[in-house]
């Protein structure tokens, strides 16, 4: 019974040293209540990773599943310490293992691999950088490839920094260049959620546009030279590129110009069209000023006057058209459409006089009852040197022989 007593002492003896060698060593790896490492905010731009100490004073890691642990060295922010991960290749994930040396449980952090599946090219038909593969990423970065100055747009093309992008590629036509453009980085906020990389970037060239077309507007017929390969586009205004036909008229492309519409001043301009295998071209301009209103006609008082003169039984008197304010700087054109011309051709046929009182005679035969005398101001050709504006050939007025 002495022997069973001794021996139960024994035991708890050594239960006791137990638990005391246990207390120990949890009290040595809990010292100053340190707890777990864990991981805050990693930058992918930065290529920092913080890595928030919990009571750790020192914070080891291992690159090679915990073989070899190494002190990791880096700026302190309170109990944060700021990781270096620029030595992690962007081309794979790579996996380190974190310890404390107070508490020595290890974490195992994985940086993800950038993401290749991006594609960009442009499309020479639209004239737009076109994207695929960038998952559910809502934004893309771009720069130029001789600098590195990161531009953030958004995919939706109605934000406003996708049309700033647009503008931006539109001025790089001009000589041509080549950009680099990649999916922007989110950060990771902890263990359970290390973000994305930015992802590997694609090199997109930028064709350099062709020359403009030279487009010009003839003053007096109001028609353009243009070709069913154009396009052309009211500056100012939100309509999209409308495409041309041959020789378009003033009131296919700008009506606003003319008198009826309220003569207002338009600009246009113009582009040979893209195709498949080029790029629309560069633009050229034309402005248009507000058509003038034409001269009055009349039987006295006016800028031409109709009159008659006296006949005999035998003959009629001619009309005589006056040119009463006709001049060198401000001609005036006449056109004459007889009753039988059902439908007269008013591009063609006008004559000009730029002498002031200039007396014009017509038979009855010539200027027969109902015709009409159509007159205008004439029009004024551009002239850069002297610093003359283009006007087009004002409306016209018009009277009936009686």
């Amino acid at each position: 019974m002495k022997k069973c007593k001794s021996m139960a002492c024994v035991l708890i003896t050594m239960l006791m040293s137990c638990l005391f060698i246990i207390t120990a060593f949890s009290s040595e790896a809990k010292a100053d209540g340190a707890t777990t490492v864990d991981i805050g905010v990693t930058d992918y731009e930065a290529l920092t990773m913080e890595i928030i100490r919990n009571g750790n004073t020192i914070i080891y890691a291992s690159k090679d599943n915990k073989k070899t642990f190494d002190e990791i060295t880096g700026s302190i922010d309170g109990d944060k310490l700021i990781m270096d991960i620029s030595f992690a290749n962007k081309e794979q994930e790579v996996s380190i293992w974190i310890k404390g040396d107070k508490d020595s449980k290890v974490i195992k952090v994985v940086i993800p691999k950038a993401s290749s599946s991006l594609k960009a090219k442009y499309d020479k038909a639209s004239g737009n950088v076109v994207l695929s593969g960038y998952e559910d990423q809502t934004h893309f970065r771009w720069h130029k490839i001789t600098d590195s100055n990161y531009k953030t747009v958004a995919i939706d093309t109605a934000d406003p920094t996708n049309k700033a992008f647009v503008k931006d590629m539109e001025a790089l036509k001009i000589k041509g260049g080549k950009i680099n453009i990649g999916l922007a980085g989110i950060n990771g906020t902890g263990i359970e959620n290390m973000g994305k990389r930015p992802s590997k970037e694609v090199t997109v060239r930028i064709p350099k546009k062709n020359g403009a077309p030279v487009v010009k507007l003839n003053y007096s017929k109001l028609t353009f030279n243009t070709r069913d390969t154009m396009e052309y586009k009211i500056v100012g205004s939100d309509m999209d590129w409308k495409s041309c036909t041959k020789n378009m008229s003033l009131n296919d492309i700008a009506p606003a110009t003319l008198a009826e519409n309220g003569s207002n001043a338009v600009s246009i301009k113009f582009r040979k069209a893209a195709t498949s295998s080029k790029p629309a071209s560069l633009e050229s301009f034309i402005t248009v000023l507000g058509q003038r209103t034409g001269p009055s006609i009349g039987t006295s008082g006016n800028n031409v006057v109709v009159s008659k003169e006296p006949g005999t039984e035998k003959k009629a008197g001619k009309t005589l058209i006056t040119f009463v304010t006709a001049s060198k700087e401000n001609p005036i054109e006449y056109k004459i459409v007889k009753p039988d011309e059902t439908d007269p051709n008013y591009q063609k046929g006008w004559k000009v006089t730029k002498k002031t009182g200039d007396v014009k005679k017509f038979t009855e035969k010539q200027l027969p009852k109902g015709s009409k005398i159509l007159v205008r101001y004439k029009s004024v050709n551009v002239n850069v040197k002297k610093g003359i504006e283009g006007q087009i050939a004002s409306s016209y007025t018009s009277f009936t022989v009686q």
